[in-house]
C-alpha cells in the first residue's frame, strides 16, 4: 500500500483555501463508504444497525460530482483517508474512517491513491474544493488498558508515543479531557502524547504531506479539544491550508478561545444546540437563538469563519425530531443566510431521519440521487441566494450580522444585501404581521424586493419600510436589482406591495413548494 507521504511532489490544481477564500465556500459533507457506490447500483443493501463497510468509495465520489455541484456546493468534505483498524468489533467496523490505525497508509477500502488523487483533481477541473477529515488525537485498538502498540500502527509504534490509559471521567477537567481516552472497552482510543516533540514533528511532516499529495484544499480536524490547544497553531501552520475543528461544546465561552489561541475555526456548536431546540417544535424559543448569537460575537475573534451546520454524522439528523416541511424548510436555512461558512451532510437533500450514530449514516444511493426532489431544489436557491448577496457586496461575508426576534416565533436575520425572516410557527400557521424597518434592512423607499425561496416580489412603503404577512416558510430576501439569476427559472405570480402584503402572506405557505417544484422540472431538463 502507497504511503501517504511518499507519493509525489505537488499537484496542479485550484488554488488551496485561504481563512478569506474559505468564507466563500459551501460545503457538502459525505460519509465515504455511504455516498455512492463504483458500480453505480442503487438497489445494493446496505444496514446502518451493522455498523459494516457498505462499498462506497472515493472514485463513486467523483462519478457523482454533478448531483453535488448541481445544489450549488463547490466543496466536498470526505471521510477520514488513513488505514483504519481491520475486522469485526462490538462497535461494528471502521467503515466512517475515524478509528486510525497505521496513519502512513490509506484506507484500502476506500480505493487507490490514485483514485483520491483523481478525485481532487475532479473537483479542481471544475472549480470546486477538497476537504479531508483528520483525526490526530488518537488510534483506535480492541483493547484498552491491556493496549500494546506494534509496528501495525505505523509511526507511532512505541508506547511513549501514547499517554498511559485512563478513561476521560471528568469533562470538567481539561486535563483528563486532553490525557485520557475516548472509547471503550469494545474499540478503545489510545490517546497520542501530542506534548512530545517527536509525535508533534510527525504530525506536522503528515499534514504537509497529505495536502501536498493529494492536493487538499482545507481539513476538518476531529476531537479537538482532546488536545492541548499549544499543538495546532504549528499543525495548522504547517497544513498551509484553510480549517475547520470539531470543539464539541456548546458553551460559547469554552470554544472561543480556541479560535483566539488555537487557530482553529471551529464548528459553531454553540448555536446548534439552541438551533435544534428552537425549531424543532412550534413552542421552541427563538430568543435563545438571538441570545447565543450575541454571546458568539463576544467570544470569537471572527465569527465570519465558524462552521455553520444543522446535520452531521455526530448527531440524530433534525428530521429525525420532527417531520413539519416547514419547521424543516426554516432550520435548514438558518446555516445559509448567516455568519459563517455553510455546511449540509449528504441526504439532507433527500430527507434522511436517521436518529443517532449509527442510524444518521444511511446509503444515499438507496434514495436514488433525485435532482428534482423539493429540498435538493431548495438547497440550490439557498446557495444561489448567498452567491447573489456576495456578487452584490464584497462585504457580505465579512458583515456579521444582526439578529431580533420580531415575534416569539420569527427570527429577524439582518446581513445586508440578504435579510431572511425564519419562522417556527410550522405548517398550521395563521399569518403573522413582521416590520422590516428601513434601518434593518437599508432599502429605500419604494425599492422592490425579492424572496429568493418562494420568488415573491415585495415593495417597501415610503420610508423603506417593508410590512410583510409572515405564513409557515422562511424569507430569503434581496433587492430586486441584486437578484442576479436569482428565480430566472420560475416566472413569479406572488406578487405585491407592502400595502397588499395580507395577499402575499396567504400564498406564501403553498407558494414555496410549488416553485421549487416548477424549479425542479426545469433543472431536470438539464441535470
Amino acid at each position: 500500500m502507497l504511503g501517504l507521504l511518499s507519493l509525489l511532489p505537488f499537484l496542479a490544481g485550484a488554488a488551496a483555501l485561504d481563512d478569506t477564500a474559505m468564507r466563500e465556500r459551501s460545503v457538502y459533507q459525505l460519509v465515504t463508504d455511504r455516498f455512492a457506490l463504483a458500480n453505480g447500483s442503487t438497489t445494493s443493501a446496505c444496514s446502518t444497525s451493522a455498523r459494516q463497510y457498505c462499498g462506497g468509495t472515493w472514485a463513486a465520489v467523483s462519478d457523482k460530482l454533478d448531483y453535488i455541484q448541481g445544489m450549488g456546493f463547490d466543496t466536498v468534505w470526505i471521510s477520514p483517508v488513513v488505514d483504519n483498524i481491520g475486522g469485526a468489533t462490538g462497535e461494528g467496523e471502521a467503515y466512517h474512517g475515524y478509528w486510525s490505525l497505521d496513519v502512513s497508509q490509506l484506507n484500502a477500502n476506500f480505493g487507490t491513491a490514485d483514485d483520491l488523487v483523481a478525485l481532487s483533481s475532479a473537483l479542481h477541473a471544475r472549480g470546486m474544493y477538497l476537504m479531508v477529515d483528520v483525526v490526530i488525537n488518537h488510534v483506535a485498538a480492541t483493547s484498552s488498558s491491556t493496549f500494546a502498540t506494534s509496528s501495525s500502527y505505523g509511526p507511532f509504534s512505541v508506547q511513549d508515543d501514547f499517554h498511559p490509559f485512563c478513561w476521560i471521567s471528568d469533562y470538567s477537567n481539561q486535563t483528563n479531557v486532553e490525557y485520557c481516552w475516548l472509547g471503550d472497552d469494545e474499540v478503545a482510543l489510545p490517546d497520542l502524547d501530542t506534548e512530545s516533540a517527536t509525535v508533534v514533528s510527525y504530525w506536522n511532516e503528515w499534514i504537509a504531506g497529505l495536502v501536498a499529495n493529494y492536493t487538499v484544499d482545507a481539513i476538518r480536524i476531529d476531537t479537538v479539544k482532546h488536545v492541548p490547544q499549544t499543538f495546532w497553531p504549528a499543525f495548522v501552520a504547517a497544513a498551509g491550508v484553510a480549517n475547520v475543528g470539531e470543539v464539541l461544546d456548546g458553551d460559547a465561552s469554552y470554544v472561543g478561545p480556541y479560535q483566539t489561541n488555537a487557530s482553529i475555526n471551529p464548528f459553531n456548536y454553540p448555536i446548534f444546540y439552541p438551533l435544534v431546540r428552537g425549531f424543532n417544535e412550534t413552542s421552541g424559543d427563538l430568543t435563545a437563538i438571538t441570545s447565543m448569537a450575541a454571546e458568539i460575537k463576544s467570544e470569537f475573534s471572527d465569527p465570519t469563519l465558524l462552521g455553520s451546520f444543522l446535520n452531521n454524522h455526530d448527531n440524530a439528523r433534525f428530521e429525525n425530531y420532527t417531520s413539519d416541511s416547514a419547521l424543516i424548510h426554516n432550520a435548514h436555512a438558518y446555516p445559509f443566510v448567516t455568519d459563517g461558512v455553510p455546511y449540509l451532510y449528504y441526504g439532507s437533500e433527500d430527507g434522511l431521519s436517521g436518529g443517532n450514530d449509527p442510524d444518521n449514516r444511511e446509503a444515499l444511493w438507496l434514495s436514488g440521487y433525485s435532482t428534482t426532489s423539493t429540498m435538493y431544489q431548495y438547497f440550490r436557491r439557498l446557495n444561489a441566494a448567498r452567491s447573489a448577496a456576495a456578487n452584490a457586496s464584497s462585504t457580505f461575508y465579512t458583515t456579521q450580522m444582526a439578529l431580533s426576534n420580531p415575534t416569539s416565533s420569527t427570527l429577524l436575520i439582518a446581513k445586508p444585501p440578504l435579510i431572511s425572516v425564519l419562522t417556527n410557527a410550522g405548517s398550521s400557521a395563521s399569518n403573522q404581521s413582521v416590520t422590516i424597518d428601513a434601518s434593518t434592512s437599508g432599502w429605500a423607499a419604494g425599492t422592490t424586493v425579492i424572496d429568493a425561496v418562494g420568488c415573491g416580489t415585495y415593495t417597501t412603503d415610503s420610508s423603506g419600510n417593508l410590512a410583510l404577512e409572515v405564513g409557515s416558510m422562511p424569507l430569503v430576501l434581496i433587492n430586486n436589482s441584486e437578484k442576479g439569476t436569482l428565480c430566472a427559472d420560475y416566472a413569479s405570480t406572488n406578487s405585491s406591495s407592502s400595502s397588499s402584503t395580507s395577499a402575499a402572506g396567504k400564498v406564501r405557505a403553498a407558494g414555496v413548494a410549488g416553485v421549487l417544484a416548477t424549479a425542479a422540472l426545469a433543472a431536470a431538463s438539464f441535470m
